[in-house]
Order: structure tokens, then sequence, then C-alpha cells
């Protein structure tokens, strides 16, 4: 035994380390393999917060922000975050309100007026499930409703004066949406914002796009805005989603007018063409009306505002150097409206 080579015995004791690799491999994927079961099993005892779509998935800003303050939530308060994409009619949204509730959700967020008849029904049948819906309150809705509500007339007062200050002719004007209670007291808001910064603005009659489509309707949008336009306006807010894109068009470089977005950053949808927008933050919303719910709350409703970050204007934001908005070339409008909008979230501006 003692003549055997020294190659023998190495090649000797390679079964014996090539088994002890096995095991060890096969320990260390045992154990990968538990961690990922015990992962999954955790995953599935989370309790679920599902986003119902009015719509299929489109290019809605405001419906997708829907999806983002779900996910955000869900990381922040360890939830599942689903979302659910209903068909684009009155049964196909009951049928995932229904999904939602069969899958278990502790909470349900929707937005949307398609869902304001018909949640109260779902919510009554589901006591154990709370229900958040973005701006369209239920009257006498039930104790699992919520509703979260903007207070968009405070971002309205500073593109008011924003659009006075930053007029050449005198003379502004807004072109809204739809004709509602809610949409008559932003454009009041905008009208006293604007009158505050500069007393001597004409605030042209805001000028309204109804009809079945009106927040989808470009022409329409560019037809109203030409009408201001020759009737001396030279800024225009225009408050009116998806539309606004006419308003963006009527505006020519012959025309040297300029318009306030809204939604979301629309500088960079016509640039040179747009000062800044007033944006609503729905994921902001969502996630601090969850992080209530679980807490504890069982308002029936949540109102946010500047102070909350729900509702602000684009040059106001963190990331305004990059958003290509023509106001950061007119350092003094902003300093005065970044002015007032530290005065609102202070409570020593108080907005009607």
């Amino acid at each position: 035994m003692s003549h055997i080579p020294h190659s023998s015995k190495i090649r000797q004791s390679q079964p014996a380390s090539a088994g002890s690799t096995w095991q060890r491999l096969l320990l260390t994927l045992g154990l990968a393999l538990g961690c990922i079961a015990g992962t999954m099993a955790a995953a599935a005892d989370l309790p679920k917060i599902i986003y119902v779509r009015p719509v299929p998935n489109n290019d809605d800003v405001l419906l997708a922000q829907g999806s983002s303050g779900v996910n955000n939530a869900a990381k922040l308060y360890r939830m599942e975050a689903l979302t659910l994409e209903s068909q684009a009619t009155r049964a196909g949204r009951l049928q995932q309100l229904d999904n939602a509730v069969k899958q278990g959700a502790r909470i349900v967020v929707v937005m949307g007026i398609e869902f304001k008849d018909i949640l109260d029904g779902v919510a009554r049948q589901a006591p154990q499930t709370r229900f958040l819906i973005l701006e369209h309150c239920i009257d006498n809705a039930a104790a699992n409703v919520t509703c979260i509500t903007f207070r968009e007339n405070e971002a309205s007062y500073l593109a008011g004066m924003q659009a006075a200050l930053a007029s050449n002719g005198g003379k502004i004007g807004m072109i809204g949406a739809s004709n509602t209670a809610l949409r008559q007291k932003n454009s009041a808001a905008f009208a006293n914002g604007a009158r505050a910064a500069k007393p001597g603005i004409t605030v042209h009659e805001t000028l309204w796009l109804e009809g079945p489509q009106p927040f989808n309707d470009p022409p329409r949008a560019e037809t109203l805005t030409k009408t201001m336009l020759g009737d001396g306006v030279d800024v225009i807010w225009a408050a009116a989603a998806g539309s606004n894109s006419g308003v963006f068009k009527a505006l020519t470089p012959q025309t040297r007018a300029k318009a306030i977005g809204s939604g979301s950053n629309q500088c960079v949808q016509a640039p040179g063409r747009v000062l800044d927008n007033v944006e609503v933050h729905a994921d902001t919303a969502i996630t601090l009306a969850v992080g209530l719910l679980v807490n504890g709350s069982t308002a029936p409703r949540f109102d946010f505002g500047l102070k909350e970050g729900a509702v602000t204007l684009t040059a106001l934001g963190l990331d305004a150097a990059y958003s290509e908005c023509d106001i950061l070339h007119l350092r003094p409008v902003l300093l005065k409206v970044r002015e007032a909008n530290n005065a609102i979230i202070g409570g020593k501006l108080k907005i009607e």
C-alpha cells in the first residue's frame, strides 16, 4: 500500500469529494427552494389591495396613476397589489368589482365617474372590504366606502396668478371639459388668483367643451381656443385633459399665446407653448389614503391638496428643471407663485 502513487490517492479521494460537493449543492438548493416557498407562502398570506380600472389599459395618465398608487401602498404597508381591467361597460365594471371581492381584497380602489352608480351596491354586499373611490363621492354611501377628493382649487388659484403675471396683453382665460360644480370651483379660483396677482387683469368667460367626450375632443378644444385668441386672450389654462392637444395645436408661433396644461406635465407635448401645468397626483393620494385606512381610519372622506402633495404645479416640483416648461424663464413670476404656494401650505392664505 505504501507504493501506491500519490496520484492514485488523489483519484481515490475524488468520489468522496464529489459526493460531498453534491450534498452541499443539494443542501443549498433545498434551502433556496425552502426560502422561495416561504416567500411565496408569505406573499399568499399578505392582505390584497386591488385597483379596478373602468376601462382596459390605455394611455390615460390619471388612470395609470391608480396602479402606481396601489403598488406604492402595497410596498409601504406589506400588501399584495393587483390591477383588474374592466371592459368599458357597466356589466364589465361590476364583474371586476365582484372579482376583486371574491379574490379577498382588503381594499379596493376605483377611479372614474363610471363607478359612482354601482360601487355602493357592491360595497354593501361586502362589508369586510374597504372601498376607495377618487373624486366621485356617493351620497349616503355604505360605511365601508371612503371618497378621496382633491383641493384642486388651490393649484387653480396658483395657475391664475401665473397666467395673469405672464400675460402681456392683459387678458387670460380657461377652457374646461365639463361644466360641473367642481370645475366651476376651479374656474372661480383661477380667476381669483389672477385678480389677486394683477387686479387689472381681464378674465375671459370660461369656455366648456361639454358634448359626449369632453375629456377627449381635441378638435372642439382647438375651435374654442381660436375663439379665445380672437378675443385677445394670450394665456389660456387648458383644463380639459386629453382634449388639451387641441389647445396646443391652436397656439401657433404667430399667436405668441401660451397655455397652462393640466393633469400631468404637458410642457413636453408642446415645447415653447406651455408655461406650466396643474398636476393632480392620484398615486400620492391613494398611498396616503391607504395608510390612513391601515391605521384604523373609518372616515367617509379624505381631502388632499398642496400640503399633502396631491395637487401642485409642475414648476414647483423637484424635477422642475427638467420639465421644459416656459415658466422657468420667468423667474420673478415663479418666485411670486412659490410664495403663494408656501402661504397656502402654511395656512396663511385660504382658498375658497
